[in-house]
C-alpha cells in the first residue's frame, strides 16, 4: 500500500493590511526573534516590538494589540486587529479580510469613571498574509 504524501501545514508569520488611511505590519517573529507591528495613519507612523505588543488566541481568531495612545488623567487608545486562522497555499501567499478596531477607555487619577468605560470604532481591512523567512 503507498504511503499519503504529506503536505506540510503552512502558518504564515507576516501580515500587510491597509483600510481607509490606516495600514498595518504585523510579524510575529523577526531577526531578532521578536514580533514587530507598525501602526500608520496618515502622516503618523509608531512602531511596536516585544513586549509592546499583546497577542490573545481567542475562539474567533487571534487578537493582536497595541496601545497607540495615552493621555494622562483621560483615555488610553488601542488599536487591535482580528486575525483569522490561515493555512497558506504552496505560494505561501493568502489575502484576506478582517477588521482594525481603536478602542479609547477612559481613564482618571482616582480609578474608573462612572459609566462607559470603552468606546470602540472599527475600519475594514483587507490584507495579505505571507510566510516570510527571517
Amino acid at each position: 500500500m503507498a504511503k499519503k504524501k504529506t503536505t506540510p501545514t503552512l502558518t504564515p508569520n507576516s501580515f500587510q493590511l491597509t483600510g481607509d488611511t490606516i495600514q498595518v505590519n504585523y510579524s510575529t517573529t523577526s531577526i531578532d526573534g521578536k514580533p514587530r507591528f507598525t501602526f500608520k495613519k496618515g502622516s503618523k507612523t509608531l512602531d511596536f516590538a516585544g513586549t509592546e505588543i499583546s497577542s490573545q488566541t481567542l475562539k474567533i481568531s487571534t487578537l493582536v494589540s497595541v496601545v497607540i495612545a495615552v493621555v494622562p488623567d483621560l483615555s488610553t487608545t488601542t488599536f487591535s486587529i482580528l486575525l483569522p486562522a490561515i493555512r497558506l497555499p504552496e505560494s505561501k501567499r493568502q489575502a484576506f479580510r478582517t477588521i482594525g478596531i481603536t478602542t479609547v477607555t477612559k481613564t482618571t487619577i482616582a480609578g474608573p469613571p462612572v459609566g462607559v468605560q470603552q468606546t470602540y470604532t472599527t475600519v475594514a481591512l483587507r490584507g495579505t498574509a505571507r510566510l516570510v523567512a527571517f
